[in-house]
């Protein structure tokens, strides 16, 4: 025989439970995704931690000097190499060096930077799971972790610039730069850099132990192919089409053109403004489409055979 159970306290009068009555009527708005609104959430948490994680939670204090003694190190290391292959009295050499030295701290941040997020998150911190599952953009908060290293690489570059300068006599003059050249190359570069980034991030996940090895060999290559510390002219004729092929190629000619005020000696130096600046943007281009793609079906993979939690030990 079935009783009848009166509506109480703990049943309300329409079926809904205690605690999990309805607040009003439904608002369909409420269960609607605001794309864009997420997606600068997710850049301005991965920005606010990425920058946490650079700075080590340290003293500013120490942060900044940190930041500014390890890239002033790296290019006075190969100003005093360049000066013993006995090229130290030639001005143009020196300015050559200093501006793709202080470039390529973008390059480290990008592409190690990116790598070492990804990894250090699924080794170290353990957290790379929930981030992936979680409702907010993965993507964006990559670009957004991106962008705090890519402030840390800022302040490098300039006070390699400014002490290139003034103790090394780098031809730069704030009334001489040509900053709209300088905005237009570092922009678009910076694009394909963290591109470049995001997609072998992605290719990392697949890897193990060796992983960490990987960022940096490929920054290695692109130091030695796109002329950050010599021109490419000196590389094997077989070579530089490879070269001419790189986005940060034509991304530190746009740079040093800005800069110096002239183009780089050799293959660069019949080119026109307009010419390095379109190179630029069609290679970069084909730069964020193959990184994007890279990192989705990598992505995609590693979610398939349960890579987001793998533990390495490395």
């Amino acid at each position: 025989m079935n009783a009848a159970v009166a509506p109480g306290p703990t049943s309300p009068a329409g079926g809904a439970a205690a605690g999990f009555a309805p607040d009003g009527p439904f608002d369909p708005r409420r269960a609607e995704t605001r794309p864009f609104a997420d997606t600068l959430r997710s850049l301005r948490a991965g920005a606010r931690l990425g920058w946490a994680i650079e700075s080590n939670w340290s003293d500013p204090l120490l942060f900044a000097i940190y930041s500014i003694i390890k890239p002033l190190g790296a290019v006075m290391l190969l100003v005093a190499l360049v000066w013993v292959l006995g090229a130290g009295g030639r001005s143009d050499a020196i300015a050559y060096l200093v501006v793709g030295s202080s470039a390529w701290t973008f390059v480290g941040a990008a592409l190690i930077g990116l790598v070492q997020t990804i990894l250090d998150d699924r080794e170290h911190y353990r957290v790379l799971k929930y981030v992936v599952t979680s409702p907010a953009p993965f993507l964006a908060y990559l670009v957004g972790r991106a962008g705090a290293q890519l402030l840390v690489a800022t302040i490098g570059c300039l006070v390699v610039l400014a002490i290139g300068v003034v103790l090394l006599g780098v031809p730069i003059s704030l009334t001489a730069i040509n900053w709209p050249l300088l905005a237009v190359s570092m922009a678009i570069g910076l694009v394909g850099l963290i591109a470049l980034g995001i997609g072998l991030a992605g290719f990392c996940l697949q890897l193990r132990q060796e992983a960490w090895s990987y960022p940096e060999a490929v920054a290695g290559a692109l130091y030695l192919l796109c002329g950050a510390i010599f021109p490419i002219d000196v590389l094997p004729a077989a070579l530089q089409p490879v070269c001419l092929a790189l986005a940060p190629t034509w991304w530190l000619e746009g740079i040093r053109r800005a800069l110096l005020g002239e183009p780089t000696p050799g293959v660069m130096a019949p080119l026109s403004d307009t010419t390095v600046v379109a190179a630029l943007a069609v290679t970069t281009a084909g730069l964020v489409v193959a990184g994007l793609a890279c990192f989705r079906v990598m992505l995609r993979r590693a979610r398939d055979r349960g890579l987001i939690d793998q533990l390495t030990g490395s």
